[in-house]
């Protein structure tokens, strides 16, 4: 047809080759030699290399050189000691072949060495194989759920058919409703309309009676639902080991109802901590569940409203500071630290109020928590 094929075929992409090791070198002897001595001791020397290169290993530069993987160490077994090192220390001798008999006497001891205390050696398991995993359970998605309960209870209903048909359990009533009646009962309903109405409502009473007992079985005591709503509120499965702490700061916690509302929240939501008021500033510590954190969270956070909670002092005929109207609009809680720590630090929530700051801070160092007060003091807000 007169195509050029070079044209229409694409042409083959060049690989990247390593350069076999000494091949520059080779064809610059070549090349010299060629100069020297002319072409055909060039070729001679061409053919001895090329038997050179087939006597060696035939190394391909362009194969990566897989390595032996090393033998695996095994573990040294444990030598016994001819003596244990809590013993050479007590023993005269240092070995036991004196007491070999049983019989110890004092001479064989170093009295002066015999403590109370007893060494317990490190308990070494027996060599054994592991145990294979137990099976895991195969999570189903929400379909299979829906379509494997649906099986449970037919095969649920297919058994109880089964009981009735052998007479084992007594088979349930036609439920007989005023709607239904000619549908269940057909010409028996027309031979004494009155005496099977009658029937019919005294059912129907009975059932609904029968549905009021079973909720009033199942109604929960007035105790029950006291524990029900702790542990709801304060059981969190979520954090059984750990106890969550926070932090706040306060302007003034002068008002005796700001007070009551931070130990009474406190108490009821079973915190412990510690309250501690001094004329700067004041540093409220909370620890407990989750749950009871984050509702005592939304208590100082949200709802106190802390710019009216301030304590004014009303005198008779004389006005109020310009500085305590500013310190009630600065007024504010902030959220200094909020953390997990392994063990609480405080066994109830109490209040404190102090003179000084170093009083104040007494109060955190003998609970063993100082820098909850330095983290206050030094917490600013940006």
């Amino acid at each position: 047809m007169g195509i050029d094929k070079n044209k229409i075929l694409r042409p083959k992409r060049m690989s990247f080759e390593f350069v076999e090791e000494g091949k520059w070198t080779r064809d610059a002897e070549s090349l010299k030699l060629k100069s020297q001595f002319g072409e055909a001791k060039a070729r001679e020397l061409k053919v001895k290399q090329a038997h050179l290169a087939k006597a060696s290993d035939g190394i391909n530069p362009n194969l990566i050189v897989v390595s032996e993987r090393a033998p695996r160490k095994e573990k040294p077994k444990e030598v016994i000691p001819d003596v244990e090192w809590w013993d050479a220390s007590v023993l005269t001798s240092g070995i036991y072949g004196d007491i070999a008999d049983g019989i110890i006497t004092d001479n064989d001891l170093k009295i002066e060495k015999l403590t109370h205390y007893i060494e317990h050696p490190r308990p070494i398991e027996p060599p054994a194989e592991a145990a294979p995993p137990p099976p895991q359970p195969l999570k189903l998605t929400k379909r299979e759920q829906k379509k494997l309960r649906t099986q449970r209870r037919l095969a649920k209903e297919k058994e109880k058919q089964e009981m009735i048909r052998q007479g084992l359990l007594e088979p349930p009533k036609a439920k007989v409703k005023m709607s239904n009646l000619m549908k269940v009962l057909g010409p028996e309903a027309t031979q004494d309309p009155t005496k099977l109405e009658k029937e019919i409502r005294t059912a129907a009473a009975e059932r609904e009676q029968a549905h009021v007992d079973r909720n009033t079985a199942r109604k929960l005591t007035p105790a029950e639902k006291r524990e029900k709503k702790e542990r709801k509120l304060f059981d969190d499965p979520t954090t059984t080991l750990e106890t969550i702490v926070s932090v706040y700061k306060v302007n003034k916690l002068s008002h005796p109802k700001t007070q009551f509302k931070v130990e009474m929240n406190a108490r009821q939501n079973r915190l412990t901590g510690c309250s501690v008021m001094t004329e700067d500033m004041s540093v409220i510590v909370v620890e407990g569940k989750s749950k009871a954190i984050k509702r005592y969270g939304k208590v100082m956070l949200k709802r106190i409203n802390w710019e009216e909670a301030v304590k004014k002092d009303d005198k008779e005929g004389e006005e109020e500071d310009e500085d305590e109207e500013e310190n009630s609009e600065n007024n504010k809680c902030w959220l200094v630290w909020q953390g997990s720590v392994a063990k609480q630090s405080f066994r109830r929530f109490h209040v404190q109020e102090c003179l000084t700051e170093s009083a104040a801070k007494k109060v955190f160092s003998d609970a063993g928590v100082a820098h909850y007060w330095d983290l206050a003091v030094n917490y600013t807000d940006d």
